[in-house]
């Protein structure tokens, strides 16, 4: 079965439209998990799905397709969407903006746009749902419904798979190794940093491989890394200037420069996924997402065991020192 075809044919029988907008608020991996979680949604309950990526951050010149194979229709150049299709909250309309916006409302009756319809499917009910697409031969929870979409939509095009190899080529891993994703940066305004020993140690229990490909945002972790385990092989991606990433930043940063960060991230979730074990938090977004790109026997969370955002009774707080937070 082509999947991803008979998903295309069925999205475009609907007769109500969602409108997602995609790459301007969040990180790359937030953006694309909760639009995972959008088209599940609008396929049970029967929205087309729209991507809307005209005020993507992560744009270059042709939105989604820039990095991706396209799996929709993709709206990329609206002055409307532009102004008033944002992720979580309403938009303020000034009295200058109410006829167009009115305008738009009256003959788009069955459009939605993104915050009309995020919370229903960013909310712990929904997360407890159960799915039954039998056209495409999918049944069960977020999750595993999740895992299948993943790998209908996360095709990377020509150019990217490209230049992603000998990026992934130029760390001369071994055949056999793990990995760890040790997020620093803005992270700790979500949940507080997880001390590398306890990244480190939960590989250790579950492999004897020496050599550990790691993909963090601040080369001070590999330092440490370094310092605290010689025994150990450590390789990387991030560059020694590095020192932890911070979105509002990246934000500001040109096209050129969004785009060689973008393609080296990719390459770097590539290097986690082709892991014999990965070890990362599901506090984290690209976490999450390995959460459904990777079998789940292969990648483990050290701060929060279940992998439903909603679910956050186990979540590890770890009480760590300024000087040994990396």
């Amino acid at each position: 079965m082509d999947r991803l075809a008979v998903y295309r044919k069925l999205n475009d029988s609907f007769n109500k439209t969602y409108i997602f907008t995609f790459g301007s608020e969040g990180g790359f991996y937030s953006e694309f998990n909760n639009m995972i979680f959008g088209m599940i949604y609008c396929l049970k309950y029967q929205y087309r799905f729209v991507l809307y990526t005209g005020n993507s951050k992560f744009n270059i010149n042709k939105g989604w397709t820039d990095f991706f194979e396209p799996f929709c229709e993709e709206i990329t150049s609206s002055s409307f969407h532009k102004k008033f299709n944002r992720r979580e909250i309403a938009p303020k309309i000034k009295p200058k903006n109410r006829l167009v916006w009115w305008a738009y409302r009256l003959f788009n009756g069955n459009t939605a746009l993104t915050y009309e319809l995020f919370s229903r499917f960013y909310n712990g009910d929904f997360e407890k749902e159960q799915f039954d697409f039998p056209e495409l031969g999918l049944k069960g929870n977020l999750r595993d419904i999740s895992r299948e979409f993943v790998k209908m939509v996360y095709q990377f095009n020509f150019e990217t798979k490209t230049n992603i190899q000998p990026i992934m080529g130029s760390v001369n891993l071994p055949v056999g190794y793990i990995s760890l994703n040790i997020r620093r940066g803005d992270k700790d305004t979500e949940f507080n940093f997880v001390p590398v020993s306890v990244y480190v140690d939960k590989a250790r229990e579950q492999s004897g491989l020496k050599d550990i490909f790691i993909l963090t945002d601040d080369y001070t972790v590999i330092e440490n890394l370094q310092r605290d385990y010689p025994y150990l092989n450590f390789y990387t991606l991030v560059k020694k200037e590095e020192r932890g990433y911070v979105h509002a930043d990246f934000m500001k940063e040109s096209p050129q420069k969004r785009q060689t960060d973008l393609v080296k991230l990719f390459a770097s979730i590539q290097l986690m996924a082709s892991s014999t074990l990965a070890v990362g938090t599901y506090t984290t977004n690209p976490g999450l997402f390995l959460g459904m790109y990777m079998p789940e026997d292969k990648f483990i969370s050290v701060q929060k065991k279940s992998w439903y955002q909603f679910e956050k009774e186990d979540v590890r707080t770890f009480i760590v020192k300024p000087s040994s937070q990396t």
